[in-house]
């Protein structure tokens, strides 16, 4: 094939610099004037070929996965010691599961009083009450009139029930004060934190005792400035080290995230798991986008091409071993490789430094 050659006069130095391998100039230099020469003695070259395929400029942008739910548990009872915890992390629970609870042998302890208290005094209250109405019953034998036996019973009873009332109260009150001292599964989900105590810890204000997941659904985020190529709907599939998971992208308000720019033009993205199976809480993953696809077109590294201004150049060498630079036409680079639009042909070898 022809070569067009950009020919021009250039000194012995620039020339010399050019035949010890650093002839790449800088790309904001005005481009050398170099004559066809012959290499030194010694002088070595590497070279790459022009290719054919499909050029693809993509972008990857990096997602965490979260759950979409995580209950972190804690005693609201201060500096009170440690019972049992009954989990531990993987722990499958059901809602209202009994996770852990402090020491509460006292509160126990008056539960059990107050519940034999109203035990006797609901005793006497059938009592006063079978009484009662042995009395209504002496009364109509006598002729139906009142008698101090009778309303003797029914004062009984009312104290009785008044009494009870005082009871069921406090018994209502106690159980509440037990109930404080005890952590129970909020969702249905997998435990994945307990807290390591021993028989001198103590309850504080910050510590969470337990956390449950929802692993059962979830999201994976990214605070990006890629956001536009997210539009709500879109379907996309995460690539993580555990698999590929497809996903659809979702408003972040409702999962609590903010939606509004973060600045520097980051903004969130959420995209929801479509799958049934689902990651371990914190992988990572990446989606890739294509953003332009150059089909059947002439390839080069992009490494051999150097630019100045807005003109692209390579250097070649013919069958006779003379080297100069070449104006070539670039079209797409994704950073690797470059259309070549005009200047080369498929099979073409330019140098490389």
């Amino acid at each position: 094939m022809m070569l067009k050659r950009l020919l021009v006069p250039a000194s012995a130095l620039l020339l010399a610099a050019l035949l010890s391998g650093c002839f790449l100039l800088p790309r904001e230099a005005e481009p050398p004037e170099l004559p066809l020469v012959t290499p030194y003695s010694g002088a070595e070259y590497n070279t790459v070929t022009v290719t054919r395929g499909d050029l693809v400029s993509a972008v990857k942008v990096s997602f965490v996965f979260s759950p979409t739910r995580r209950e972190d548990l804690r005693f609201s009872v201060l500096g009170r010691s440690y019972g049992a915890i009954y989990v531990t992390p993987g722990s499958q629970v059901q809602a209202g599961q009994l996770l852990a609870e402090l020491e509460s042998t006292a509160e126990q302890e008056a539960i059990r009083a107050t519940e034999t208290e109203l035990t006797k005094l609901n005793i006497r209250l059938d009592t006063a009450r079978t009484a009662l109405e042995l009395a209504l019953e002496e009364e109509q034998l006598q002729g139906g009139r009142s008698s101090v036996t009778s309303d003797a019973r029914r004062a009984d009873i009312s104290y009785y029930e008044a009494a009870i009332a005082i009871q069921e109260q406090k018994l209502e009150e106690e159980r509440s004060e037990l109930e404080a001292l005890r952590l129970y599964a909020p969702i249905d989900g997998t435990v994945t934190y307990v807290k390591t105590v021993d028989q001198n810890s103590r309850s504080g204000k910050a510590d969470t005792v337990v956390t449950v997941t929802d692993t059962a659904s979830g999201v994976f985020t990214a605070l990006t400035d890629r956001w536009a190529l997210f539009p709500e709907g879109e379907q996309f599939v995460v690539e993580t080290d555990a698999g590929e998971y497809l996903c659809i992208v979702r408003d972040p308000a409702v999962y609590g995230i903010k939606t509004e720019e973060m600045g520097e033009g980051l903004r969130n993205v959420c995209l929801e798991i479509q799958d049934e199976e689902i990651p371990q809480s914190s992988v990572r993953g990446e989606v890739r986008i294509e953003l332009e696809v150059r089909e059947d077109v002439k390839l080069l590294p992009s490494r051999a091409v150097f630019t100045v201004g807005d003109r692209h150049y390579v250097y070649y060498e013919d069958a006779s071993g003379l080297k100069s630079a070449l104006e070539i036409g670039c079209g797409l680079d994704n950073g690797s490789y470059v259309e070549i639009t005009e200047g080369l042909e498929e099979g073409d070898h330019v140098i490389v430094s």
